[in-house]
């Protein structure tokens, strides 16, 4: 018994009890501060992302009508253009 206490001891470097549990205690805030971060971020993202889709899909349709109005003439480039946008 008295040999893994030393060994413990040692681990610890000799510290007292009660600077380990705060020095843990503060880890854990810190850690669940950064997982609280970490969700925001992540939620951020989403929406970031959501919003760019969204640009891109409207950009996307206008680029397709605005082709449409310029080959009118050609049905080979309509099809072509077609088949592009349901794809995307």
């Amino acid at each position: 018994y008295q040999e893994e206490i030393q060994e413990l001891n040692e681990v610890a470097r000799h510290r007292p009890r009660s600077t380990l549990v705060m020095g843990i205690q503060q880890e854990n805030r810190q850690i669940r501060e950064l997982q609280q971060e970490n969700k925001e971020l992540r939620t951020s993202l989403e929406e970031h992302q959501s919003a760019l889709e969204l640009i891109m899909s409207k950009y996307r349709e206008q680029m397709f009508r605005l082709l449409m109005a310029r080959k009118k003439d050609d049905p080979s480039i309509i099809m072509k253009l077609k088949e592009q946008h349901s794809k995307v």
